[in-house]
């Protein structure tokens, strides 16, 4: 008999421990709509909706109709991958207590020219988007239609937002830009103004959070499927590279993000 089973039991072990975990997120967590794994430009993606929402579902009417709406609103600037709404709004909207959902996103490519747009040099680009943005407030964006602001600046994504006058009534828009995989991705979320300008400026400010946290936790998880693709399956050295980046992710954004992995494992996978 060989000892090769023993050295391997650590890493059973620490395996066994993230399962456990996961388990757990599962349990504690309420439900939210689960990642899809999107091709763009040849690269796999792994998206998810903002943490509260839910995904519309393409195979139901009304709600293929709401995400095509989404998707005709930004068809120049982004191909949408998935669209979503508030998951509680969307719960009464199906159960015909509620008119119309209010809280709506998308999440896709940002197009050029009507293609996905690849970089090549991240920190260039992101540099770029930053020039384009005025660093003011909330309250500044939600004063003042058609001022895109700059609310949030993370390592490798910015969050902005402005409010837009239609006939509808006063729009709030916050939207995150990031890349992932040498791929341009953008987060929008949509939701009516009151035009009351404190009101206005508290519900840009959420929505820029939750993209904020989305966008953060869709790098960590890209970050760690990409090691995954990396490693050699016959060398401890490599298993353990996997769980390091794993529990790297869970150390900097908790069970949200494990809870994410494990929704990722069970996703479907299309192109854009």
């Amino acid at each position: 008999m060989t000892d090769k089973p023993r050295k391997f039991m650590p890493v059973c072990r620490l395996i066994r421990g993230l399962a456990a975990a996961v388990a757990l997120a599962g349990a504690l967590l309420p439900a939210a709509a689960p990642a899809e794994t999107l091709v763009v430009a040849g690269r796999p993606l792994e998206l998810a909706p903002p943490f509260g929402f839910c995904r519309l579902s393409p195979e139901v009417e009304r709600e293929a109709a709401v995400a095509a709406e989404l998707a005709r609103r930004e068809a120049e600037q982004l191909r949408q991958a998935l669209a979503f709404a508030d998951c509680d709004e969307l719960e009464a909207w199906r159960q015909g207590r509620l008119a119309r959902i209010d809280r709506l996103g998308q999440i896709g490519a940002t197009l050029r020219g009507g293609e996905p747009v690849t970089v090549q040099t991240p920190a260039r680009f992101m540099g770029d988007a930053r020039k384009s943005l005025t660093a003011a407030s909330a309250r500044d964006a939600a004063a003042t239609p058609g001022l895109k602001v700059l609310l949030v600046e993370g390592g490798n994504y910015l969050v902005t937002g402005t409010s837009l006058d239609s006939p509808a009534g006063r729009v709030l828009q916050a939207g995150a830009l990031t890349i992932i995989g040498g791929v341009a991705v953008e987060i929008s979320l949509f939701q009516s103004g009151t035009g009351e300008v404190p009101e206005d400026a508290r519900r840009l400010a959420e929505n820029a959070a939750a993209l904020s946290s989305v966008a953060g936790e869709i790098l960590v998880v890209n970050d760690v499927f990409d090691e995954v693709e990396r490693v050699d399956t016959d060398a401890q050295a490599g298993a353990l590279n996997v769980m390091t980046a794993v529990a790297g992710g869970l150390g900097l954004f908790g069970l949200l993000a494990l809870r994410s992995l494990w929704l990722l494992l069970r996703a479907p996978r299309r192109r854009i």
